[in-house]
């Protein structure tokens, strides 16, 4: 069964200019810049849109053990990340991600909208699941706060960006 998911970062920049940065080609490919191969960017819907499809590989010897036990090889997996453009005082967007090597599936909604303070704020609501019997439920605690962890890391990242910008 899937496990849900909601997380929320504050970031202390306006909105326009946070939208701005997660659909920058430029921001994307500075923060793959060692590893270009591995990010694709398409911003064919439209303007203030961007698709990022990012991909890697995972030794098992990186994997948390509970993973590790049911992976052999590498685990390959992608993440998907979808915005849309301003609208109405907020942007919407998509974020997801699956794997080779184990049946996992990552699907979630996000949003970008203001805070009152000038900052803004990066909900994101979704779901976790990986289908394997017995230590399925296990694994996806283990994601769901790998997940949550992802998007601290494009917290900081954004706010470095806008930092050094």
């Amino acid at each position: 069964m899937a496990k849900s998911f909601e997380y929320s970062e504050e970031i202390t920049y306006a909105l326009e200019r946070v939208h701005a940065t997660v659909t920058d080609p430029a921001f994307w490919q500075h923060r793959f810049e060692k590893s270009p191969e591995k990010l694709t960017l398409d911003a064919s819907r439209g303007p203030g849109t961007l698709t990022v499809i990012m991909r890697d590989s995972i030794g098992a010897s990186s994997l948390p053990a509970i993973v590790s036990k049911v992976v052999t090889g590498e685990l390959k997996v992608e993440r998907i990340d979808e915005w849309g453009a301003l609208d109405g005082g907020r942007a919407d967007g998509r974020i997801g991600g699956s794997s080779t090597g184990i049946p996992v599936l990552i699907q979630s909604t996000s949003v970008l909208r203001p805070l009152g303070d000038g900052g803004t704020v990066l909900e994101v609501a979704g779901s976790v699941e990986v289908k394997v019997p017995v230590v399925g439920g296990q694994i996806e605690t283990v994601i769901k706060k790998m997940v949550g962890d992802m998007f601290g890391q494009d917290r900081t990242a954004i706010e470095k960006w806008l930092g050094d910008s």
